[in-house]
Order: structure tokens, then sequence, then C-alpha cells
């Protein structure tokens, strides 16, 4: 029976893969100095991992194609994607090829097996017919590899992590086994160092770099492992409050202890500690885990004990498959991160395989989410907004009068798009009325048309980019004067100075917070850290504190236990955001369901 199943399994898999093929015979194709490409334009929140797995490419091929891609890629950018040529037969398949033997470890998937060797795991298995009936501890597989033109002995590869390794010179190195597909560049990458200094320590691997030889590599990783051991890091911010020195100080005191109830939490963050220059953006991260580090303290305080582990994941996928690289994180209870939508796909496979429960803080749009128990997202998703939205404006704003602005070419994926068309056939299903303007030109908007005098009128533009919106601010100021107009913003323009005073927003933050709480934090944290408070909305050291608070208490009281609800209302000391996990399905992971209502002017 189990075998039967397998094979209705694969031949779903085979005839999805063959729809996948169809697919990309549709993206128009351009030659570049003798390759083949297709032309590709990225979708909505799209990373270079999920292009990969979409073209069954690697990151490597298409960074080389497309060495802008390294800043991160942008909603509509076009980039070239390589076309592999198929093999001509089977029989010629089969003589190219050459095997490598792999032992399986604990908890190793097939899908990581091939991610391991960028082979299918179709290819795994016709290689080896007995991982139909499951993979087995300590078995050894055959691993088919290009054949090579130097006769190399191809060694026995045992372990995915590289292993660190004496040196005579006392230098901190480490031992990686070339595979296949792979390039000097792709492992310096993965390692974080120079070619040049790859080079160096192999001589000749720059003409020859062949399948199963060993590297030795320079141990330069930037990521901050046990922490308290490496109080020496800090940020090159000369302009900045914040640096890391009280961070480590904390860790050095109140953690890292170690017994039969030892919490082990990973925090995968941008710290960014490997930029040359200061980067703006990790000022947010670093109050995040300063809050987080603080909720952590007051638990060992109250009894618990944690191991707690802090990487530095950078921006890229590339520096976090990198991180992920490190057996310790397979052993978590807790992973808390990444903070860039690019990474999530990468993180999500990762929790999945090794069944680990991990926080999402940040991300709004987790597409692996439906299928994935081990996933909790923080930031409530458009269909949580689009239930609460609805039931406002059925309730509380029912009198309003409703006016849906239609601004000319907004991008089918725009967010924002998606949601007003979404409300408005919700409101149209519930039999709400509403009104509806479309603008032509930035230079003759007539809001006139829509805005009824004597009531509340409520605008809800279709895009949630407010660069957008800017150019018909000044026709809604003027609007306003004599009329009663809220503008329903996005959470991200609420500190834009050109939109009109009335405004309504939707996030995960509380409006307001409890002064004698509030003060209660400051204080402690000001006590602790050596820079001031942020005056931020939201509050970043405040939502570390408050969902890491959380999840302690989540795991101390469910521990591997997922319940369909998580609310923890009245036992978490939270100040500005309280979340309340969902499940969507029985196999889904938990999406934060908690919504607030913030008004500039209230009703």
């Amino acid at each position: 029976m189990k075998k039967q199943l397998f094979h209705l399994i694969l031949a779903s898999c085979l005839l999805i893969t063959n729809f996948i093929l169809a697919q990309k015979n549709d993206y128009p194709t351009k030659k570049v100095n003798g390759t083949d490409y297709y032309i590709y334009t990225v979708e909505a929140s799209e990373g270079l991992y999920a292009i990969g797995r979409k073209f069954d490419v690697t990151l490597d091929e298409i960074t080389i194609a497309n060495p802008e891609v390294k800043d991160g890629l942008k909603l509509g950018q076009t980039i070239l994607i390589p076309i592999h040529k198929n093999q001509t037969s089977k029989s010629e398949n089969t003589d190219n090829l050459k095997f490598i033997e792999h032992k399986v470890e604990k908890k190793q998937t097939l899908f990581a097996i091939s991610r391991l060797y960028n082979i299918s795991q179709e290819d795994i298995i016709k290689y080896n017919p007995d991982v139909e009936e499951g993979l087995q501890t300590g078995s050894v597989l055959k691993i088919p590899v290009a054949k090579t033109n130097k006769k190399t002995e191809i060694q026995q590869v045992e372990k995915t992590i590289t292993e660190p390794i004496k040196s005579p010179e006392k230098l901190k190195l480490k031992r990686h086994i070339v595979l296949a597909k792979e390039t000097l560049y792709s492992i310096s990458k993965l390692y974080n160092v120079e070619i040049d200094k790859i080079v160096e320590l192999n001589p000749g691997v720059d003409k020859n770099l062949n399948i199963g030889t060993e590297l030795i590599i320079p141990d330069e990783e930037n990521n901050i492992k046990h922490v308290a051991t490496t109080q020496d890091k800090t940020v090159n911010k000369p302009t900045a409050s914040i640096s890391f020195d009280n961070i480590f100080k904390i860790i050095e005191s109140a953690f890292n202890s170690e017994d039969s109830k030892t919490l082990r939490i990973a925090f995968l963050l941008p710290f960014m500690l490997d930029s040359p220059k200061y980067d703006a953006s990790t000022d947010r991260f670093v109050n995040f885990y300063a809050g987080s580090l603080l909720a952590l303290k007051e638990a060992k305080e109250n009894g618990a004990s944690f191991q707690v582990y802090t990487y530095d994941t950078g921006k890229t996928e590339d520096k976090l498959m990198s991180v992920l690289s490190n057996d310790e994180l397979k052993s978590m209870d807790m992973i808390i991160g990444p903070a860039y939508s690019n990474q999530v796909s990468m993180m999500a496979n990762f929790a999945k395989n090794n069944k680990i429960k991990t926080l999402i803080p940040f991300s709004s749009k987790i597409a692996e989410i439906d299928q994935n128990p081990y996933l909790f997202q923080f930031n409530p998703g458009t269909d949580s907004e689009l239930k609460f939205s609805t039931e406002l404006l059925n309730g509380k704003y029912k009198k309003l009068n409703l006016v849906f602005v239609e601004i000319p070419d907004i991008n089918y994926f725009d967010d924002g798009k998606l949601f007003t068309e979404k409300l408005k056939k919700n409101l149209s299903n519930n039999k709400r009325e509403f009104s509806m303007l479309n603008i032509n030109s930035s230079d003759n908007v007539d809001f006139s048309k829509v805005i009824k005098k004597g009531v509340k009128n409520l605008i809800i533009f279709n895009t949630d980019k407010f660069a957008y919106v800017s150019p018909y601010m000044a026709a809604l100021k003027d609007i306003s004067i004599n009329n009663d107009v809220t503008l329903f913003e996005q959470y991200s323009w609420k500190d834009q100075p050109e939109k009109i005073a009335q405004g309504i927003r939707i996030s995960p933050f509380a409006s307001t917070m409890d002064q004698a709480q509030l003060s209660s934090f400051n204080q402690k944290f000001s006590n602790i850290y050596n820079w001031n408070v942020s005056i931020d909305t939201p509050r970043y050291d405040i939502l570390g504190y408050d969902i890491t608070s959380y999840f302690i208490l989540f795991l101390k009281e469910y521990g591997n236990k997922l319940p369909e609800k998580l609310s923890l209302k009245n036992n978490s000391n939270w100040i500005q955001s309280q979340p309340e996990f969902q499940r969507t399905s029985e196999h889904s992971g938990f999406i934060n369901q908690q919504l607030y209502l913030t008004e500039d002017k209230k009703y």
C-alpha cells in the first residue's frame, strides 16, 4: 500500500513538474554571449531562493547572470535565468554519471539531501529504490554526479556541515568537501571569505575544482555564535547611540545556563556586522533584540533556564544559507527570525524539515504557512486585516460615506489593490453602500463628486504605496477644509507630513500603552543598556519584549503541543502588542489575529 501511495505521489509530482516546464516555455528568451536565458519578471515578495527553485537553477547561476541582484530584488524587476539544456538520451546521461556515497544523518530528509547535492529527489530515488519506504539513519545512498576529467578519488561525504581542523599555524580553519555544481564563487559566499584567501590555502583550485576535493577554508564567519563569548564584537556606527557592548554583558550574566529544562532559543536577525558602512536599518533590529533579552532576563530571574544563540543573517539568501549550515540550529526549541521576506521561504523549509517552532516577527506574507505547522506569523496578513476592516465598515463605521478612489495603472500585485478589490466584494455581499471615484490625473481631481456634506467621509485608495497617493493629498486637503474627511491609511503612512490630518489605521500595535507599564519598562531598559529608549512607533524594543515574553509562556505552558488557538491574554505581561495566534487549517502554521484600530481623531 505504501509503495502504491508513493508511486501516486511521485506521478503527481511529475505532472506538476511537466506543468512547470510548460510554464517556463511561456517566458520570453534572450541569447547573451552565446547563452540562452529566460527573461523573468520578479513577483511580489519573491526572493532568489524561490526563483531558483522555480527554474531549478542555483543562486550562484542567477547572481552571475544578474550581478545587481546582490543588492536585493524589487517587484517588477526583470532578470535573466539561464536555460539548462536537456540531456539527449538516458544512456548518454548514465554514461556521464559517477556516484559518491552519502550517509543519512538523524532527522535528515530526502529534500535536504537533494538540495545538498543540487539534484532532484526523483534522481535519488532512481538509484536508491529502498528510500521509497523512507530514509533510515545511517543508511548509505548512491548520489549521481557528473564525471570529471581528472582521476580524483571521490571521497565519502558524511556530513553536511564543515568541521574544524587542526592547523600548525593555530589559525581557525575549516574543511569543505566540494559538491556538484559548486564554484569558488559560491563557496566564498557560503563562508563569507574572499576567493583569493581560499586559493592561497589551496593552490591550484582556481584552475581545477573537482567534486570531492577537500578545501581548507579560513574561519571568518560574522555570526554572533554563543554571544556570551564574543563581547569584542561592536557595530561601527560613529554617529549612532546603539552598540552591542551591554547586550553581551546581559547575556554573560543572565543566560547560557544548562539543566534538564533549559530552553534553547536562537535569534536570526540582520545586524549587518560585516557591512563596511553603518546601516541605519539595523537600529530597529538591535532594539528588538535588546527588548527580547530583557524579557529573557526577567524569566531567568523567575527560575527559567535558557541557552541563547544569535546569528547575523544580513539581508541576502546566501547569508541565511550560511547561517543555517550550523548544526546547533537543528536542536533549538525556538527560532526567532529572519527579518526580510526574501529569506522567509528558506527559513520555513528549515523549520519544517527540523520540526522547530519558528516565529517570523515582521513579514506579513508567508506563502508556506498554509502547509507548515511550525511557523508563527506575528504580523497579521491580508485575510485578517480584511475580516477586521469588513466588520469595522459594517459596524462602527456603517453610517460613514465610504469612497473608494481608483488611481490608474496600479500594479495588479500591489497589496493595496488586492485588498480593496476583496474589501469591495465583501461589502457588496453585505449590501454595504459605497461610492467610486476613478482618477485620470493628479491635475484634475474632483473629490466633490463623491464627498457628502454634513456627514463623515472615509477615503480608501487602491494602493498601499504612499508615493502613488501623495499627488492627490493637496486636493483632498482642500475638500477637507469644509467637509469631514478621514483617510484610511496604511500603517507606514502615519508619519507622512503631506497626508491629511484625520486618518485611521489598522495594525497589531495598540494605539495607547499603559503609562505605568511603559515607565517601568523604560526604566529597566535604560538601567541595562547604554542608549536612550526609542521614540519611534511602533517601539521595536517593546515588540521584542512583548512577543518573547509571550513565547516563553507558550513554551512553558504547551511545550511541543500545538493547540488550534494560542491565547495567553490573561497571563502575558504585554505592553504594546498582545498576540493571539490561530491556525487556519489542521496542518497550517499560526497567524496572529490580534489587530487594533488607531484613530487620529476620535468618533
